[in-house]
Formats: structure tokens, sequence, C-alpha cells
């Protein structure tokens, strides 16, 4: 039996509300995001409103999806249907005596959460914004457009054209502590020898999932797949990636041949992976909030997100 649990991440400017699960509870004293199940015939927006009132005395105003997942547990299966709330009437507080607290999204990975939210946090965490450079884009001119660049995105550097010494150069010219996120697709660089730990995303195009399994080295914050399909998400899960980039949405240029997926197809093939994911395909970073509503944690391009 799988338990549909309706969950609220309320946010307040850099900072999420999480509650302590009480006494006599599975998980007792870990942390949580509020939220409990729908009731028969309840849907799950209405749960939500309902639970958030009930657990924290709150009115919710404004909600949109930010993640659902399931979790299996030794006596059962859970989905979460999580919701990102950041407009409410009401001061909230733990109105069934549960514990309550207020934490910067950073601070979350070591707050004692319940294992099955952690990608919840990874949804919190990853920028919403992933922009492809094109591979033909010449690297004077990525460098003049960098600063550019807002900080709070995420930049992979896809340049086939590029031999490993002239690749390494590239990240280690645009990487800074207080800039643009950096993804690289050539993981077999020492990275480590020249950058902190968690300073790079790792990349890996669909073609390098069959049969990969992804540990994690020092230098990688996050690992995002792309996928097209349920084979190549299958293969991404296999490899422990902890998010995706899932398309094409729309037609678009880079590949002629293949039939935009739309978002019902698109919201299908994420909700059994149960990871953050991001919608490409003749994208925008216009297009964020429409992708956000079919469940994306954000939109990924290549030509549209360059002037």
């Amino acid at each position: 039996m799988t338990l549909h649990i309706a969950v609220g991440v309320l946010r307040r400017g850099r900072q999420v509300l999480i509650s302590q699960r009480r006494a006599g509870k599975p998980g007792a004293g870990q942390w949580e995001f509020p939220g409990g199940k729908c009731e028969p015939g309840e849907s799950v927006q209405a749960a939500l409103r309902r639970e958030l009132a009930e657990e924290l005395g709150i009115e919710v105003r404004r909600r949109r999806p930010l993640i659902r997942l399931r979790h299996r547990y030794p006596d059962r299966e859970v989905l979460l249907d999580t919701w990102l709330v950041d407009d409410w009437g009401g001061e909230p507080v733990g109105r069934e005596g549960q514990a309550i607290r207020w934490l910067d999204v950073p601070e979350l990975s070591g707050a004692g959460l319940l294992e099955a939210d952690r990608p919840i946090v990874a949804a919190l965490e990853l920028p919403s914004r992933y922009a492809f450079t094109p591979p033909d884009m010449r690297i004077e001119a990525l460098k003049t457009h960098w600063p550019a660049i807002p900080d709070d995105w995420l930049v992979r550097l896809r340049l086939p054209s590029l031999d490993d010494a002239q690749y390494r150069a590239l990240v280690l010219a645009l990487w800074r502590q207080d800039g643009p996120m950096l993804a690289v697709d050539r993981p077999g660089l020492d990275w480590d020898a020249d950058l902190p730990a968690g300073a790079l995303v790792w990349h890996l195009p669909h073609r390098a999932l069959p049969g990969c399994a992804v540990s994690r080295p020092a230098w990688a914050r996050w690992r995002i797949a792309s996928c097209h399909g349920e084979a190549e998400r299958d293969a991404a899960l296999a490899a422990g990636v902890d998010a995706l980039v899932v398309g094409s949405v729309r037609p678009t240029p880079s590949h002629p041949g293949r039939a935009p997926m739309r978002w019902l197809r698109w919201r299908a093939l994420i909700d059994p992976a149960g990871l953050p994911a991001y919608a490409i395909g003749g994208l925008v970073p216009a297009d964020l909030d429409a992708a956000r509503w079919a469940g994306a944690t954000g939109v990924a391009g290549i030509r549209g997100f360059w002037n």
C-alpha cells in the first residue's frame, strides 16, 4: 500500500522550516518537512492546506510543485508530494507540541532530516537555470560574456572541440567561489588538485550512462545525467545520480528528428525517478514558471540562454 503524503516546504527568504517528529512516531527525534497523508477523496492541495493549518496554524496562500518522490519503508511505501509554500497567513507554531526551526538551505544537509526527505533538499539547493554552452561557442566570446551570467545559474561547459588541456585551463579561468556554478563532462581530469571540494558539478551525457556506476569524487557537488526516455532514465537511476536533465519538451534545432514530449509526457517520465529534474528542449529562462508547475526543478537550454 502506498500512502500519499502532502508535504509543505515553507520558504522565507533564504530559510525554510522543518519540524521534529514527536515521541512515539517512527523516526522520533529526527526532523522533517511538515505535512501529512491525504484523506480518501481529498486532493493533494486540499490536504496540504489542511495539514499545515493543523500542524502550524497557517493559511496557505501561494504554493507550487517542488518534487514528487517515493520512499519505501520496511512496512509501507510513501509518495511524498512536495510543494514549496512562499506565502501564507499567520505565524507558524508547533500546534501539536512538535519543535520547529528555521534553517538556511545549506544547513539542511546536517540537520538530521529523515532519509526520505534528502531529495527535497537537493531540489532546494540546485540552481533553477541551467545553461549549456553551444558546442561551437568560441572561448573568447564565452570569457567576454561570463561576467554578465547571473551568479545563481549553473553552466555546463559543453565544448567538444577543446582538448583536455584547453578545457582544464578554461574551467580554472572561469571558476570562482561566488560565481555561477560550473558543470563539467570530463571527470577524468584531476580537478581535486586545483579546486576545493564541491566546486564543480559532474554532468553525464546519456551516452555515458549504460553500465556506469557513479561514485562521487570530492570535487563534485552533484552528479547530473541527461536522458530522453525510460531506458536512459533507468540507467541514470542505476548509476546513482543526484538529478536529471530530461527532454526534449519542445521541438529544437539540435535534435531535429526527435519528437517533442510536451509537458504531460515529461511529467510522466520524471515522476517515477523521485529526483530533481531539469526540463530541456526549446526552452528559455522565461519558461521557468511553466516548468515548475510541471514539477521541474528548473529549466535548461542551449542557444535560448545566450545572447
